[in-house]
């Protein structure tokens, strides 16, 4: 859907295409990627390797990237960075100060348990419920809180609650988990107060209204997509089924 709107979109802006690459060119960014693609390497083959948790993942693909501006590409000297790492700092800074507040918001409507009550006794919502009704409340509760909280926040808050009213209606938890991570990062990048959205202010340094112009579109299109996961589930599962024999 992203390729067929932006096709449509740059015939529209009269956007040119660039010229075709030869095959020399494609070789030469082939050998130039082959250092950089040894990322998803390191991350997702330690990981389900066993070998390291996700957090030392990332510390060991800093090192990687340290090794590799410095001492392959020389782009980077290590006089470079400590204003590297501050730079870095200041916009961590900005996303954890609003995990912050969306921590202590979590913690005010948790107490007044609003989650529990609002799907359990104003909806009505029990595993008894048809299982559209429940992927749609989930699909909605997911997206409409990353919209104003960070998304860890809202995953801590309504899991619990939303978890065995899905296990009890018979839903395969891996759609759930789909459906679940598809609306967070709708909800991150949706205004008005999506997470992304402050971070990409704080990392490209532009406006609130600059960042947000965009979006619409895409985000129309990820609810479509939401709707098609919701309707016909064996596109976010027939390749577990095809690994797994499903």
């Amino acid at each position: 859907m992203f390729c067929a709107y932006c096709y449509v979109a740059s015939i529209r802006m009269k956007i040119p295409p660039l010229p075709r690459s030869s095959w020399g060119d494609r070789r030469g960014a082939i050998r130039k990627a082959i250092l950089p693609l040894g990322f998803p390497v390191i991350i997702i083959g330690g990981i389900y390797s066993g070998l390291f948790s996700p957090t030392e993942a990332a510390a060991i693909s800093v090192l990687y990237a340290v090794f590799l501006e410095v001492m392959v590409y020389r782009e980077v000297s290590l006089a470079d960075l400590p204003d590297i790492a501050l730079s870095t700092g200041l916009v961590t800074a900005v996303v954890f100060v609003l995990v912050g507040a969306g921590a202590a918001f979590s913690w005010i409507i948790s107490f007044a348990e609003l989650p529990t009550r609002l799907i359990n006794e104003t909806l009505g919502l029990t595993s008894a419920s048809d299982p559209m009704v429940i992927l749609a409340s989930i699909a909605a509760a997911f997206f409409i809180g990353c919209m104003f909280v960070d998304p860890i926040v809202v995953i801590l808050i309504l899991t619990p609650i939303f978890h065995p009213i899905a296990v009890g209606a018979g839903i395969d938890p891996v759609l759930v988990g789909v459906l679940v991570t598809l609306q967070v990062a709708i909800g991150s990048a949706t205004p008005p107060f999506g997470c992304d959205i402050f971070t990409a202010i704080a990392i490209f340094k532009r406006p609130y209204l600059d960042i947000i112009r965009g979006t619409p579109p895409f985000v129309a299109m990820l609810l479509l997509a939401s709707v098609l996961l919701m309707l016909f589930p064996p596109i976010a599962l027939f390749l577990r089924d095809l690994a797994f024999g499903g």
